[in-house]
Parts: structure tokens; sequence; C-alpha cells
């Protein structure tokens, strides 16, 4: 009881810290991205793929042009600025998944669904819009996710035997963990972070000997 007491007091605490900066810091995010030619509101992941910040009404006619059909977004209820019927007026899939902000991760049941979402849109040759608050943590994560999961399904069609070994959730929930084995190529790594392209929005990589690699927020 002590520990989830504990536990919901911070959720609580961080909330609370949360909704407090959000039109701050969105505001720092905006004059940014006017005075910083390398700040972009978002940016091309890859062909099917955009990762970025809390999109304005004004801009989903943007993403329309764009040719955006769904919309992944991570963000709590007073974080979301457009609501699903405007997306959906205009032909996109809005899928929610509320994550708070500082210090938490979608969780792994999460992470799942946001990747086959995205799955689904590229099948069809569709482009995802995946984002948070600023496009740094929360959606960074589940990005990476999605890149390492296509990875593996191109690498286990040559090497089946690295299927075998699945990517595990950490006992916190905070993170996503690959083991070794399932990152036994090292060059495999630095692809997704090179195709990826997310020079503004990369986040650590900590590594552990004998544990492996860890994405965290």
């Amino acid at each position: 009881r002590g520990v989830a007491a504990r536990r919901k007091a911070k959720e609580a605490a961080v909330g609370a810290v949360a909704r407090a900066l959000f039109y701050p810091t969105l505001l720092y995010n905006v004059v940014r991205s006017k005075v910083q030619a390398k700040f972009r509101w978002w940016d091309e992941v890859d062909q099917f793929i955009l990762l970025g910040a809390v999109p304005f009404r004004r801009d989903v006619p943007r993403l329309q042009k764009l040719r955006v059909y769904g919309v992944i977004t991570l963000n709590e209820p007073f974080e979301t600025l457009v609501p699903s019927s405007m997306y959906q007026s205009r032909g996109i899939d809005h899928l929610v998944i509320p994550t708070r902000d500082y210090m938490f991760a979608p969780s792994l049941v999460d992470i799942n669904q946001a990747v086959d979402f995205i799955h689904r849109n590229t099948s069809l040759g569709r482009i995802t819009y995946i984002h948070c608050k600023a496009g740094r943590g929360r959606s960074t994560t589940v990005v990476l996710c999605y890149l390492v999961v296509k990875e593996f399904s191109n690498k286990s069609a040559d090497h089946p035997a690295v299927a075998s070994y699945p990517a595990a959730a950490s006992p916190s929930g905070s993170a996503v963990l690959l083991t070794e084995a399932d990152l036994e190529d090292s060059d495999l790594t630095q692809g997704i972070i090179k195709d990826a392209n997310l020079s503004s929005h990369r986040h650590p990589i900590k590594t552990n000997d004998e544990d492996g690699v860890m994405f965290v927020v």
C-alpha cells in the first residue's frame, strides 16, 4: 500500500506540474520555431512518418495536403488542441493514447497499439503524424519502437533465429528494453538512428553490458 500510495502521489504531483507548465512551454516552443531555423514543428522520419509537436487547428489542412491519413496523439486531454471530429471530417484517422508528460512513457500495450496503427497506414501507402507536446519524448518513444519493429521484421526474413528473442517492457513501465540478443548486430541500432534522421528530436540511448539497450524518455 505504501508503494502504491507514493506512486499515486508522484503521478498526481507530476500531473499538476505538467498542467501548470503546458501553456508556458507551448509558447516557448512556438517562439523557438519562429526564431530558430533548426527547430521545426515536425520532421519527416521516412516517407510514411512525420514526428512532431502538438498540432493546432490551423495545421489540420496542412497535414491533409501532406497526405497524412492518420494522427497519433500522445497527449493528455488538457494538452490536446484538435478534437478527433476535426481530423475525421477531413478523412484522417485519429488514435488517442493519453500519456502523462515528464517521467512517463506509453505502456507496452499502448506502444503495440500505436505500432499497429502506423503499420496499417504504411501498408496502404499512407502517412502517419505522431506527436506529443514537443515531439521529443512520448512520440519519439513510439517512433523508435516502430522503427525497431520494422527493422527486425526485415532482419528476421534473412535471420529467422533473431525473431525468437522478443522485446520486453521494463518493470517500471517507463522504458522499452531490447535484449542483447535482439540487437546482436550493433549496426542495426546505428542504422535505425541514422535512418530516423532525428537530430533535433533524439533522446539518449543507455547501454548496459548485461541487459542490452534501453530507449528512455
